[in-house]
């Protein structure tokens, strides 16, 4: 495994490795599309009988068609609003199931990379991007994909019917549309690199604020209460600022996305109020003009957020991915050779080991140890003895040399079998937030218990267990 961090994944390769992710979900994307398309058909439908309204009950002669028209336009707003709740609900769900996928994959990965991994990459920047690098993700792949296909079949659907009413009015209105797209290039072109940017600050203050919490313990010691606060407000400090530039480059950019279709509506009220001045268009056609011009304001306002939302969630997940494909974990023989049913011999055989591009830690290590055979190995800090047993396990590999368990080389073991027989005490005793009993069960779940008992008297442990709130 390389001992260089892998970059982010480019835009196409992020979109490529999160579509698969995305049809997973094909059901409810679809339900959500295909409420999409009926909410667009019936947002439409709207303003359109509400022109029949006006033309032929209002300043027409079929009084008599007011009451059921209006009745229609309620019945509509019914379904509309029915529809729309079902598509929100849909995309969620959506959201929800490829942020529990993604977070799963990157959990997954975590149990499986080498020990070399985390000795490059501290615990807090480890669980941000299990954590704040997929929120973006889920509300982007949930609310933002089907909502900006929802607001180009609005554009798409109010262009088609407004040209069929008026086509010179129509194209008077869509005058700023070239503005518009303009300035959201732009706007998505200014945004990505400081998306990634803040991420990647995110996961400094994680990592900051999760070194204050495990070392605690040092922190009040040594009353360095101060210096950590310091570094943690630092930190603070470095995802507010690159914040506020995001907030200040949405604020330049997302009025003018609100303000330019304004400026076609003013345009059509002139031009289409003298239209109906010179009885060229009725009253009624320039009302469907005007409330589907104030329906397309928050589609435009949408495609804006989207954009943004968009650019966070392709830096997150190509934060993630980035791990994902390019950091292997620790690497099996296929076929793998068995270890023997019976106590096994451990041989160093000229073992070499070195901790990234360091200095060697053992250099030439020769050493048997046979089945019921105590040894302890004694040295001076850093002299490898840590190092040393954190191989048997294979958290390592030999730089050089061989390790035999058993008479197999470690490398050629399944890795799963050689860490079941291999027992280690770590340094730094470490109790999951479960049960005492589920922590004592944690190396061999099939214990017999009044094993566990035996070891829990011998450990001293019976003396308090009554004591705990759950026991056992």
């Amino acid at each position: 495994m390389s001992t260089v961090d892998p970059p982010d994944l480019p835009v196409r390769a992020t979109l490529r490795r999160l579509l698969p992710l995305w049809w997973e979900q094909r059901r409810l994307v679809g339900l959500g599309l295909a409420c999409a398309l009926i909410f667009t058909g019936l947002s439409i439908a709207i303003p359109v009988l509400t022109k029949f309204v006006i033309d032929d009950a209002i300043e027409g002669t079929h009084r008599d068609r007011l009451l059921p028209l209006l009745g229609l336009i309620v019945a509509v707003a019914g379904v509309r609003f029915f529809v729309n709740f079902t598509r929100r609900f849909a995309t969620a769900r959506v959201g929800i199931a490829v942020e529990a996928r993604l977070r799963g994959l990157l959990y997954d990965a975590y149990l499986h990379y080498p020990r070399a991994f985390y000795d490059r990459h501290s615990t807090g920047e480890v669980i941000s991007r299990a954590t704040n690098d997929i929120y973006p993700v889920r509300y982007f792949i949930g609310w933002g994909v089907v909502q900006g296909i929802q607001s180009a079949m609005m554009i798409t659907a109010s262009a088609a019917v407004l040209l069929v009413v008026n086509a010179r009015l129509a194209l008077v209105s869509a005058l700023a549309m070239p503005a518009v797209a303009l300035l959201t290039w732009y706007f998505a072109h200014r945004l990505f690199p400081i998306s990634r940017l803040v991420q990647a600050k995110k996961g400094h203050l994680t990592e900051a604020s999760d070194e204050a919490v495990v070392g605690i313990e040092m922190v009040q010691a040594f009353g360095r209460e101060v210096d950590v606060r310091t570094r943690f407000l630092g930190r603070a400090e470095a995802v507010r600022h690159e914040t506020m530039r995001m907030a200040t480059i949405e604020a330049k950019f997302l009025p003018g996305l609100l303000a330019l279709p304004t400026l076609g509506i003013a345009a059509v009220l002139y031009l289409g109020g003298k239209e109906v001045i010179a009885g060229r268009l009725t009253i009624g056609e320039l009302s469907l003009f005007i409330t589907l011009l104030l329906q397309l304001v928050w589609p435009l306002e949408a495609l804006g957020w989207i954009i943004n939302l968009g650019q966070r969630a392709v830096a997150s997940a190509g934060r993630s991915f980035a791990w994902l494909d390019a950091i292997e974990p620790m690497p099996q023989a296929v076929p793998s050779e068995p270890l023997p049913d019976e106590p096994l011999q451990v041989a160093f055989e000229n073992v070499h080991f070195s901790y990234g591009t360091g200095s060697e830690v053992l250099r030439g290590v020769d050493l048997t140890v046979e089945p019921g055979e105590i040894l302890a190995v004694c040295g001076s800090t850093g002299a490898g003895k840590t190092t040393l047993l954190n191989l048997l396990p294979r958290f390592y590999d030999p730089t050089g040399g061989r390790l035999l368990v058993g008479g197999v080389d470690t490398r050629h073991a399944d890795l799963s079998a050689l860490r079941r027989a291999v027992a280690i005490v770590t340094q730094k005793p470490v109790l999951f937030s479960v049960l005492l009993r589920e922590n004592l069960l944690s190396a061999r779940p099939d214990a017999d218990w009044d094993e566990v008992l035996a070891a829990c008297d011998a450990a001293g442990v019976s003396a308090f267990v009554d004591d705990l709130p759950q026991g056992y």
